[in-house]
């Protein structure tokens, strides 16, 4: 299993165990359905952050 930190909450999870949502062209993984739901609301302020 692979793990990796979500870009919303910053916690640590099992990517194979994540919530999927494709935007623009790609795929983003999430902690929780919860986190999902937040990027869906605001993605270009998570994906900002993500390259700042």
């Amino acid at each position: 299993m692979t793990e990796q930190t979500c870009m919303v909450c910053g916690k640590p999870f099992e990517k194979e165990a994540g919530m999927k949502w494709m935007h623009d062209g790609a795929w983003y993984v999430f902690n929780d359905l919860g986190c999902r739901n937040r990027f869906i609301g605001n993605p270009a302020k998570y994906l900002e952050a993500k390259t700042a």
